[in-house]
């Protein structure tokens, strides 16, 4: 057997799953699939919270995950029997998180332009409400009010890192400071200095802690140092004027890269950077050094942390066969080998210089490279997925298995060519479970509504 990481190996020539080969899955559900090992994300959310228990004595830590990496309810259920919490964005995401097995009071429900009536539901479940706005404030007070019940709620902020120089991994031309800054989300620091003492006097009205997302700009530890800090000293702010408020819970935010550190989305990769205990201990100990910096104590404080693609990256396989294969030997020389996947699927770029994802010929894994060709979806689109990249000799049938696809990617897929989208396996062992099944045309199209008067003769 040759692992190649915990949950994949290579035993006879065959990708395997954990216990499953690959090749069989493809043929028993059908691809392209995506295929999910529990055992992987029961092991990385572990990780997780081991090492941030480690580093913080001083209180509990609540792992967060937002449902958006990946919003499959069976793969929510597994985090849900780990007592893990949720981050969701919306009413579809909270409807998911609840389908999902989450408690309500482990719940945060984030994002802009919050309308009344997720308010209203967040606060009759019991959920917490980010705030990204005063107007959402106002809204908490008066449908709390007519619950009769107290919303319980968080500051989303947009802490400035002013001496920070670093550039973003995700745009190499800008500053991660002014990113952080000019990205929609969080009250704007001169409105949250507002909202703070206004809070404190609402009758319906709980605050309980900051809320804070940086998001995959770096794996620089100076990075994390920075916004750590910056989130103190702006709580801190808060605090003075809210009559010495100190909050209960502090979360972090994400932007952890995944552990094999190959996001689609990401431009800068690679890169060497800290472990997973690593960032544990930069952030426990910065955010412990700043409290103390102004004077405010840490203890009892919660902190959580939104692992997204850290946790779920390199969990996932997508499968994909291939359909047809094609070659010319004038004029321009080339091969072409056609998958039954797509950039549309995958959320990947219609030409790929690089392979944007790292790949197993999951029948054939043992066979030498001695072909060139570029592996292509099914779409009307040119879609290079992969652009002359060495296989063994393939043919109809065999399969192709896309690394690393757990977080961002099954989410993003969509309808292009009136195509449905692909199912979700959840492998646990040697079983196989369809988790959410391949779309069909009829769903496809299920929204679509002809007037009658087009049953008529006359238009």
């Amino acid at each position: 057997m040759q692992p190649i990481n915990e949950s994949l190996s290579v035993r006879g020539g065959h990708l395997f799953i954990e216990d499953c080969d690959s090749t069989e899955l493809a043929k028993q559900f059908g691809t392209p699939l995506f295929v999910v090992s529990e055992s992987h994300l029961r092991s990385n959310l572990r990780r997780y919270k081991s090492a941030f228990q480690k580093c913080w004595p001083e209180g509990q830590v609540r792992i967060m995950p937002a449902l958006k990496a990946s919003p499959v309810l069976a793969v929510r259920q597994v985090l849900s029997d780990e007592t893990c919490g949720c981050d969701v964005f919306g009413p579809g995401e909270l409807e998911g998180a609840l389908r999902g097995g989450v408690s309500p009071g482990d719940i945060s429900v984030n994002g802009s332009i919050k309308d009344r009536s997720i308010i209203h539901r967040a606060i009759d479940l019991g959920a917490r409400i980010v705030l990204d706005s005063p107007r959402e404030l106002e809204l908490c007070e008066e449908e709390a009010a007519k619950l009769k019940k107290v919303a319980k709620v968080m500051f989303r902020i947009k802490p400035f890192m002013s001496e920070l120089e670093t550039k973003s991994d995700f745009l190499p031309d800008l500053d991660i400071r002014e990113m952080t800054q000019l990205i929609k989300y969080g009250v704007p620091t001169s409105e949250v200095l507002d909202m703070g003492p206004l809070a404190i006097e609402l009758p319906h009205i709980e605050p309980i802690g900051i809320h804070a997302h940086m998001g995959r700009h770096s794996k620089k530890i100076e990075v994390w140092q920075s916004w750590v800090r910056h989130c103190v000293l702006l709580t801190k702010r808060l605090s003075d004027l809210m009559e010495g408020w100190v909050p209960r819970e502090l979360d972090f935010g994400g932007g952890f890269p995944s552990f094999p550190d190959r996001d689609t989305d990401v431009v800068l990769q690679g890169y060497e950077g800290p472990s997973l205990e690593e960032y544990a201990k930069c952030i426990t100990d910065s955010f412990r050094a700043a409290m103390h910096e102004v004077s405010l104590d840490p203890t009892g404080i919660t902190i959580e942390v939104e692992p997204g693609r850290g946790l779920h990256c390199d969990t996932g396989v997508h499968l994909t066969t291939v359909r047809n294969i094609k070659e010319e030997t004038e004029n321009r020389p080339r091969r072409w080998v056609e998958l039954d996947t797509s950039e549309v699927f995958l959320a990947v770029p219609g030409f790929n210089d690089e392979p944007p994802f790292d790949l197993v010929f999951a029948n054939k894994a043992d066979q030498p490279m001695t072909i060139t060709a570029d592996l292509v979806g099914q779409t009307c689109n040119a879609e290079l997925l992969f652009n002359q990249v060495n296989t063994p000799p393939l043919q109809v049938d065999d399969v192709v298995a896309l690394l690393n696809t757990g977080s961002y990617i099954e989410p993003m897929a969509a309808n292009f060519n009136a195509l449905p989208r692909p199912g979700t396996v959840l492998v646990r062992g040697n079983s196989a479970e369809l988790v959410k099944r391949h779309e069909t045309v009829d769903e496809v199209f299920a929204r679509d509504i002809i007037p009658d008067r087009f049953a008529s003769a006359e238009v």
